[in-house]
């Protein structure tokens, strides 16, 4: 059962991996400068966070498995309707329905697992679960190169909606619904009681977010969430572009994400295993440290497609890496009684700069701006981030808490 979930968070991958390796090929295709292609790309991450927050919890009603194979059935089904579409907006509506679906399935894929998992084994197995995404991401920049030069970008959209739908008939046979939500709707009524009591004092634990004296606390969680989702997605969503635009041929820049996304998974394993060995904070450091001196070598390395692919691998190491870290870090530094709560809104605040990204970064290219300009742009985000982490430090060290 957990190989499904792992499988539906690989195609998941795949899928919004699609639109980034499409863009220069359909920019070209279209007449539009690459930068037109921003709402595009946005609206797939927004699509994901109102599907994670509006539709997702109807899993704990309804059951994951039938969540998880509808989301599944959505994503799969718009993205392979994307070579029809005549225009941008009509792109973008199709992209935010994707990002529906995806959202929705991924979370209770997410769920579904741990649910599988042994307790004992469970944060390993949802590390290798997650890890699968960008895996999805992985594979899409190897097979598209030989897509986009038989079948063009639509071939690359097609391959990314028929292996999702290919793959319902294996998830509507094989996926079980979780013991765990089976016991639970057994006895719903006292299910609902806890469910109306949790809604009422959600506002209640967010001011308490707020008050002293989790206050700065708080705001630094946010902070790091925020700058971690906004840098990786503008990485993540026009590094084929930039790199294109600096000469780089269409299939290198594409083959760039694969390396991007190996580098992000080997970065998720290594940190992760930091984290597991009570070291967050060096775990933190480390990751946006890696990926601003990443961006920064761009400017004395040698321009060699050996060298640049590694920093890029290196930049994919810190973003996974910081991104698990995090959720650690919120883990530890609230109380049992607000840990949900408080990891839940910067999961919203982390949503927000994804959301956002993309849209940064089509403004940035339609200022003019080299691609290794708007790459370098990043680093002062990251050193943003390692400054209100030393502060942290700081603090907790006076304060006796570190």
């Amino acid at each position: 059962m957990v190989a499904l979930c792992a499988m539906v968070l690989l195609l998941d991958g795949l899928d919004m991996i699609v639109a980034p390796i499409s863009v220069p090929a359909m920019a070209a295709d279209w007449q539009l400068a690459p930068a037109r292609f921003g709402i595009a790309l946005s609206a797939s991450v927004f699509g994901m966070a109102i599907g994670a927050a509006f539709i997702t919890p109807l899993g704990d009603r309804y059951g994951r498995r039938p969540m998880v194979i509808a989301g599944f059935a959505v994503g799969g089904l718009t993205c392979l309707l994307v070579p029809l579409v005549q225009n941008l907006p009509q792109l973008v509506g199709l992209r935010f329905i994707t990002g529906l679906g995806l959202g929705v399935s991924l979370a209770n894929a997410l769920t579904l697992a741990s649910e599988y998992a042994p307790p004992q084994l469970r944060s390993r197995v949802l590390s290798c679960v997650y890890a699968m995404s960008a895996l999805g991401g992985a594979f899409g920049g190897l097979v598209a190169p030989p897509l986009l030069a038989n079948w063009g970008w639509q071939g690359v959209y097609v391959f990314g909606g028929l292996l999702p739908l290919a793959m319902l008939p294996v998830l509507f046979w094989g996926l079980a619904e979780s013991r765990q939500f089976l016991e639970a709707r057994a006895s719903r009524e006292a299910q609902a009681a806890v469910s109306m009591d949790n809604s009422a004092g959600s506002l209640h634990r967010l001011r308490l977010l707020l008050a002293a004296p989790y206050r700065a606390t708080t705001l630094l969680v946010w902070s790091l969430f925020f700058l971690s989702t906004f840098c990786t997605y503008v990485i993540s969503s026009w590094l084929p572009t930039l790199l294109n635009l600096a000469g780089w041929t269409v299939d290198n820049a594409v083959r760039a994400v694969t390396v991007f996304s190996f580098g992000g998974i080997f970065g998720g394993f290594f940190l992760g295993w930091m984290v597991d060995r009570q070291r967050v904070m060096p775990a933190l450091v480390l990751g946006f440290g890696a990926v601003a001196g990443a961006i920064a070598a761009l400017h004395v390395v040698p321009a060699q497609l050996t060298a640049w692919m590694l920093l890029i691998g290196l930049m994919g190491a810190g973003t996974m890496g910081v991104a698990y870290a995090l959720t650690a870090f919120a883990a530890i530094v609230y109380p049992t009684s607000l840990r949900a709560s408080g990891i839940g809104a910067a999961g919203a605040l982390g949503r927000f700069g994804a959301t956002i990204a993309p849209l940064a970064g089509s403004w940035l290219l339609a200022q003019g701006l080299a691609a290794l300009h708007i790459l370098s742009s990043l680093i002062l985000p990251m050193a943003c981030a390692l400054l209100l982490i030393a502060l942290f430090g700081r603090r907790a060290a006076r304060s006796g808490e570190a």
